[in-house]
């Protein structure tokens, strides 16, 4: 079966809103920490959605089973069209809180011996009749959550032409396996920014919470790194 190209930032973290007396579950001590997922596509084209699949929790997601992923082979344990792998990616955001919607949060194993845990579903944005993957290029996602990235570490953030702010949620080992947090500070002399958009590092000088109620907008860099908008209320 095809490995499908998904755009990596309409799932990371995409946690949908919840009915009123879904289970949430909350972490700390996440920044660094490894994971990886699994998308399993269902519907008919193009009214296309996504279970994903997320190991944070169970495992860190040792390489040698992570390689040993089948697409094929989940996809038919799922009952999917496909399995998109996501990963391994790493997370930036140092705490977070997360609504399960009624239904989700079970644990499966899968062939390669790796636990997953059930985190949503969601849609699969269709453009000119393909599944789209544009880096720069925001996506809506429907969830329900609150990231915090930690002061004591620095932020790596995206400003656009018209100054919206991105902060980067994860960095991936999709298109650069070495990449190393280490590596963040010099990434935007690697990235293939469009015109007028900037690559900063920043330090915070108090904590930042984003809290999403139904909604985020996030985009990915060309290295399928992920980013959120920065919204100040």
């Amino acid at each position: 079966m095809t490995r499908l190209r998904v755009p990596i930032a309409l799932f990371f973290a995409a946690i949908a809103a919840a009915p009123a007396a879904a289970a949430e579950r909350s972490t700390t001590h996440m920044h660094g920490q490894r994971y990886c997922e699994y998308f399993a596509l269902k519907g008919q084209f193009p009214d296309l959605k996504a279970d994903v699949w997320n190991t944070y929790g169970l495992n860190s997601c040792p390489s040698a089973r992570w390689k040993a992923s089948d697409p094929a082979a989940i996809a038919k344990q799922l009952g999917a069209l496909a399995v998109v792998l996501n990963g391994p990616r790493y997370w930036l955001v140092d705490s977070a809180r997360i609504a399960l919607p009624r239904g989700f949060g079970q644990v499966r194993t899968f062939p390669n011996g790796l636990r997953f845990r059930k985190l949503t579903t969601l849609d699969v944005p269709i453009k000119n009749g393909a599944i789209s993957s544009a880096p720069y290029s925001e996506t809506t996602v429907n969830r329900s959550n609150s990231f915090t990235w930690s002061r004591r570490f620095p932020v790596y953030e995206l400003v656009s032409p018209a100054g919206r702010v991105y902060v980067m949620q994860s960095f991936s080992h999709i298109v650069d396996t070495k990449l190393a947090i280490g590596d963040l500070r010099a990434l935007g002399s690697r990235l293939k920014l469009p015109a007028g958009w900037r690559y900063r590092q920043r330090r915070l000088g108090r904590d930042l919470t984003l809290t999403t109620k139904g909604s985020a907008t996030v985009l990915q860099d060309d290295l399928q790194d992920t980013y959120q908008l920065v919204t100040r209320r």
